[in-house]
């Protein structure tokens, strides 16, 4: 009887050992087929089944988060293995900026974000110095996901932009934004304005605007560095041509000081001088300076393409939109420019498994499919593949002050200009990123302080270089 129950219980213990066995070569089998089948997505050779989650904190600022979103839900659709998971800024682009500065401070890989909606030039160059971003360098040569015969690097409209002496690419253009001088078709219209091209009509102009007891212009003084640029930084430009533009591509010493800037200051402050500023401006912000000129307050204000999208919920039904580059040419053989900055979005943190930064990079090049360029565009941006800017007559639905400002690229007198390019051969020319993030602080300041006159042009000026020369360690 012992014996059987001993023979009994070796039985059991068999077929449970078994069945056991048996078990874990199903599970280990199931488990096989679940983590990788081995197919291969044929756009960019990606394994198809393995799990990705990307980190991104985007800002939200209105129509961005509707062309944002458009983006990431049709990229997860067509790679459903991939999730972006998008932290929502409510607060908008400033707040995000703190809110990043402090990730990068506390140096915790884990929690910095795999994709970077923005870096300034200076935050960029010195996190590219420490190894922290991925390189990008072979997206240039890839082709683009709706037309595989244009490669990246040919249908750019925008300049990449180099952050450091390394000559790495770590981030593409993005959407672009083109800058000018805005105002309202139906005015000029109505009291037979004509569109200036030289400083003397436009100063002309400005005399016949305020005999309607009409402010000649307003800008977002509460930004001053932006907005003032927007408009009168094209000055330099158009006064100092191809020297002046080499001497910023290339950090070259006392650019602040040179004539076509101070030229530029100079107008600015006999411009106030003379009631042709909204008295606002030294106060408003973008929004408030806007809304003088669709109410008929102002007729001209600096601005971006974007304005059109920005006001339309409060701009009267008969407004017509019109853009002119500014008018700062001593004659008409001379060209006017128009400031063009593409935002850098879209770097990806380094530390970050392998699979995530090839994915992030996927999604940087999925953001210059057309159907997601036309959705900036209807919002106010300007898209930056070139093939996208020859149709854009076509489109219909397409943001009337970005319109405007593309038409005024067809002339033969006027030229873009870049306003963050740089040369990366002479990065190693500024020796304190943190002095040359100040510099548009320090001439966001002089500009205020020139129109409510409590600097003189070349104050603000000698003000402005002597930060600049800081930041190159002179």
């Amino acid at each position: 009887m012992g014996s059987n129950k001993r023979w009994l219980a070796v039985l059991i213990v068999f077929i449970l050992l078994i069945l056991l066995l048996s078990g874990c070569g199903t599970r280990k089998t199931e488990d096989k087929d679940s983590i990788s089948s081995g197919e291969l997505y044929q756009e960019n050779g990606l394994p198809k089944d393995e799990k990705v989650t990307l980190s991104v904190m985007y800002p939200d600022q209105g129509i961005e988060k509707e062309y944002f979103e458009y983006a990431v839900e049709s990229f997860q659709e067509k790679f459903p293995n991939v999730t972006i998971k998008v932290q929502w800024v409510d607060a908008g682009v400033e707040v995000y900026r703190k809110i990043l500065q402090s990730m990068i401070q506390s140096n915790d890989n884990k929690a910095m974000p795999d994709w970077l909606y923005n870096l300034s030039t200076e935050t960029a160059t010195s996190l590219a110095k420490l190894g922290k971003l991925e390189p990008q360098d072979e997206m240039l040569e890839r082709s683009f996901y709706d037309t595989p015969d244009l490669k990246v690097k040919e249908g750019l409209l925008g300049d990449v932009v180099h952050i450091d002496q390394t000559n790495h690419v770590y981030v593409l253009p993005g959407i672009s934004s083109l800058y000018g001088v805005f105002f309202n078709k139906k005015m000029f219209a109505q009291y037979g304005f004509e569109i200036p091209k030289i400083w003397e009509e436009f100063m002309d102009l400005s005399e016949k605007i305020k005999a309607q007891n009409i402010y000649p212009m307003v800008m977002a003084g509460k930004y001053a560095s932006g907005y003032f640029s927007s408009g009168w930084g094209a000055i330099p430009y158009i006064l100092g041509g191809e020297e002046y533009l080499k001497k910023e591509y290339d950090y070259a010493e006392n650019l602040y000081i040179s004539k076509p800037f101070v030229e530029m200051l100079t107008r600015l402050e006999s411009f106030a001088k003379k009631g042709y500023l909204h008295p606002g401006t030294a106060s408003f912000d973008h929004t408030q300076s806007q809304m003088e000129l669709v109410q008929g307050k102002a007729a001209l204000v600096t601005v971006g393409a974007w304005v059109a999208n920005e006001m339309k919920d409060v701009t009267p039904n008969d407004f017509e939109w019109g853009f002119m580059p500014f008018p700062g040419a001593d004659s008409h053989n001379q060209d006017l420019y128009v400031r063009i900055a593409s935002s850098i979005n879209g770097f990806i943190w380094k530390e970050k498994p392998e699979l995530n930064k090839k994915w992030a990079k996927e999604f940087n090049l999925w953001l210059y499919n057309l159907d997601i360029q036309k959705k900036r565009a209807f919002a106010g941006g300007v898209p930056s593949r070139s093939d996208f800017s020859q149709k854009f007559h076509d489109l219909e639905g397409i943001s009337p002050s970005v319109l405007e400002a593309l038409q005024a690229l067809e002339r033969s007198d006027v030229k873009l200009v870049n306003t963050k390019a740089r040369n990366p051969k002479m990065i190693n020319r500024v020796k304190d990123n943190v002095a040359m993030s100040k510099v548009e602080k320090v001439m966001g300041d002089g500009y205020i302080k020139l129109i409510t006159g409590r600097e003189k042009a070349l104050e603000v000026a000698k003000r402005i270089n002597e930060q600049y020369m800081r930041a190159l360690g002179k």
